[in-house]
């Protein structure tokens, strides 16, 4: 089965997906390249997943509070009352 990266940066898709060579994207090392190989090769699957339904968002950035409670539920995790 091959792995599915899902993200919410379109930009980086964009870069995977396209192997033009753009100037904004000349900084990036060579080696670092082989994500679109592997792409190419269909060993790893890469989607948009928009940022409203993105889990990971909970351990990588600091969020609202609304936000945080929706996704910590999302992840069937429940708030601990404390006295």
């Amino acid at each position: 089965m091959t792995p599915v990266i899902k993200s919410d940066s379109q930009s980086a898709l964009a870069l995977i997906h396209n192997p033009v060579y753009h100037k904004r994207s000349k900084h990036i090392e060579v080696s670092y390249f082989f994500i679109r190989e592997k792409c190419a090769q269909k060993e790893l699957i890469f989607e948009y997943l928009p940022t409203e339904v993105q889990l990971a968002d909970i351990l990588t950035k600091p969020l609202l509070r609304h936000r945080f409670v929706s996704l910590r539920s999302s992840i069937g995790l429940n708030e601990i009352a404390t006295r």
